[in-house]
């Protein structure tokens, strides 16, 4: 629908009013010069009034132009500058050939960019084949660095052995060195016996010489022993420092490129204790609940996998395979054949990451796992005393309750000496009612003298729980058992 402004309509009424207006004078003054037959220019009183009609008519397009140019800029410009406008259009239409050619160059940029990006990400696929061989390489400088660590250890036994050994021979030539100088000094003293003494001295010189040659015989066997251990710990000490820059290295490359981590590796997932009197099913059953509800855990915690777990199971695996080889259906049968055949009661299965996982992954991958079992025995029997002290009430207030605070970082780590698990969420072993606590200290300075304070296992106490263990505390005499 067009929409007429109200200029265009006032400019055609006053275009018509002014039209009529001059047609009918033009009329009235033909007429009128008819009537009176006037003459103009010496034409015939007919050709005057026609030629005056002739003007009048051809005056009416001109004043019409001429309102309308008056009142309209367009009007202007259509009949002073059609010239210029033209000049215009041919120049934008030059433009617009400028922006189309622009366009198309924009296009083919955006198509080499896009080859560009694709060079870029399979740039990338390459960096992360390299880090998964580094991976590789730092999981064997591990697994060395654990073989170099238990042979330094057993070479650092056999060390201090000999070492044992070799103060007790210097003991000995110490001793026998004496026994010489006083039979030397009984000597001088006592003439009378010198004959005797000659024969005693001349078998203590016998075993000071058997005791030179067995010293002898320990250095000679102590010094490839001490040789080879320096060699060891310095090959040992490179190896640390070797992977010690790898990790960091790999740590702020992992750091730059994936992001902010997600889960360490060795960080639990979960945790659950299980009976060896099941069956293999039932068992298994329980283990891919735990593997279901880690996966739930893992996709809270930022990883998104469109099909399948958020996790998946790769350890432990046969001697002979690597990490990928063996099945999670095989891995699970595994451990639960394990956890059947075993001598315990129940076991615990600890679900633990495998590797360093990032936020910025290229592509989701579950989160590789490891199942670690652990037989759940019994530690402490309920009333058995776990942290034994004696406390003195004759002390300050402030004090004695130090010291028997203390009791809770003796609880935590005499149960870490003994293997016990702490809580998989709140790192807790043991849980000792603060009122007992209270109750202790105040007892103790209602004795005002040294008293047993004993934590005791208010249960059966075993390497694991769903909650950490009870303790209870008892005061008492300093005989009191």
């Amino acid at each position: 629908m067009v929409k007429v402004s109200a200029y265009t309509i006032i400019a055609l009424i006053v275009l018509t009013a002014t039209g009529g207006l001059i047609a009918w004078l033009g009329d009235i003054i033909g007429y009128r010069l008819g009537k009176r037959r006037s003459s103009l220019f010496g034409l015939r009183p007919r050709t005057t009034a026609r030629v005056v009609g002739i003007v009048v008519g051809a005056a009416l397009p001109l004043i019409g132009l001429g309102v309308a140019a008056l009142g309209s800029s367009y009007v202007q410009d259509a009949l002073f500058n059609i010239q210029h406008l033209r000049d215009q259009q041919r120049l934008l239409s030059v433009q617009v050939g400028d922006l189309h050619r622009a366009a198309t160059d924009a296009r083919a940029n955006a198509e080499q960019a896009q080859q560009q990006a694709e060079t870029l990400q399979q740039q990338t696929r390459k960096l992360y084949g390299q880090v998964a061989g580094l991976k590789e390489r730092v999981v064997e400088l591990q697994a060395a660095r654990e073989r170099l660590q238990a042979e330094a250890k057993r070479i650092s036994v056999e060390l201090k052995r000999a070492r044992s050994e070799l103060q007790q021979s210097k003991a000995m030539l110490n001793q026998a060195r004496a026994d010489k100088e006083a039979l030397r000094r009984k000597r001088d003293s006592l003439q009378a016996e010198v004959d005797s003494i000659e024969r005693q001295l001349e078998s203590t010189q016998g075993q000071v010489e058997v005791v030179r040659r067995e010293l002898e015989n320990k250095k000679r066997e102590l010094q490839p022993v001490q040789e080879e251990l320096e060699l060891k710990l310095e090959r040992l000490n490179k190896l640390q420092v070797e992977l010690k820059n790898l990790d960091a290295a790999l740590q702020g490359w992992e750091q730059a490129v994936y992001g902010p981590k997600l889960f360490d590796a060795g960080e639990e997932l979960g945790r659950i204790v299980i009976r060896s009197d099941q069956t293999v099913e039932q068992i298994e059953s329980s283990l891919w609940e735990n593997v279901v509800l880690a996966s739930k855990m893992v996709r809270a915690r930022g990883i998104e996998i469109e099909e399948g777990r958020a996790i998946r199971v790769l350890a432990p695996i046969p001697e002979g395979k690597r990490l990928g080889e063996v099945s999670e259906d095989r891995i699970i049968v595994a451990v639960a054949r394990k956890i059947k055949e075993g001598q315990e009661d129940s076991y615990i299965v600890s679900m633990k990451v495998l590797a360093t996982v990032f936020a910025a992954q290229p592509e989701p991958e579950p989160v590789p796992v490891i199942l670690v079992v652990i037989p759940n025995s019994l530690v402490y029997k309920r009333g058995e005393t776990i942290v034994r002290l004696q406390i003195d009430g004759s002390l300050s207030r402030d004090k004695v309750f130090a010291q028997v605070w203390s009791i809770l970082s003796r609880l935590r780590s005499e149960a870490q000496q003994q293997g016990i698990l702490p809580h998989p969420e709140t790192g807790q072993y043991g849980d000792v009612p603060a009122e007992q606590l209270l109750s202790a200290l105040d007892q103790l300075l209602a004795a005002g003298k040294p008293q047993t304070v004993r934590a005791i296992a208010a249960e059966d106490v075993y390497r694991a729980g769903l909650s950490p263990f009870l303790v209870a505390i008892q005061v008492g005499e300093e005989s009191e058992s």
